[in-house]
């Protein structure tokens, strides 16, 4: 192990992971997704530098195992957040796996972090993305984890087609649920 290559991959992992962290945080203001994205990226590095599954495929499917931890299909709200995760789980992975081609490996981070950017930042999607706030009084309690009931209450009360929906607090006493709705504008 050559302790600086180690330090650069390592650098280059934390550089890129932090740098698409901070764009997903500008863009979108969610604290706990952007910091999951930085971290994933730091710990598939530390697992695959340090684990090498080329000679054992125990250690592969152990490794499989791990990353099987990160549970994408509940805990992010949307395919933007999943990406984000996997974009940071895709630098770790060719930072720690090409740490002796450190050249490859800028050339990579910097192409999948331009493309990112690209992406993240409308360049080739442009949308008028509204982010709401709505208090519902008479929705049913028990069908509050469906996402295609709130969908479609949404989409009936309010008259637009949500991109994405969650609640975000419940309150038993007054017989209300606040509702944050993420919708296009059209013109």
């Amino acid at each position: 192990m050559d302790i600086a290559n180690f330090l650069y991959s390592i650098g280059l992992t934390l550089g890129f992971t932090a740098l698409s962290a901070g764009i997903y945080f500008r863009i979108f203001n969610k604290k706990d997704i952007a910091f999951s994205t930085a971290l994933y990226g730091l710990l598939v590095f530390c697992i695959v530098y340090f684990v090498s599954f080329e000679s054992n495929i125990g250690l592969g499917i152990g490794l499989l195992g791990i990353l099987s931890l990160i549970r994408l299909r509940s805990t992010p709200e949307n395919l933007i957040d999943i990406s984000f995760i996997f974009y940071s789980i895709t630098i770790g992975l060719l930072n720690a796996s090409m740490s002796d081609d450190l050249l490859s490996v800028v050339i990579a981070d910097g192409f999948l972090t331009t493309v990112l950017i690209a992406l993240a930042s409308g360049l080739f999607f442009r949308k008028n993305i509204v982010t709401s706030k709505v208090i519902f009084d008479d929705l049913e309690f028990e069908k509050l984890n469906s996402l295609k009931y709130l969908k479609e209450r949404v989409k009936k009360d309010l008259k637009i087609d949500p991109i994405y929906v969650a609640v975000t607090r419940v309150d038993y006493l007054k017989d209300s649920v606040n509702v944050k709705v993420t919708y296009e504008l059209k013109k």
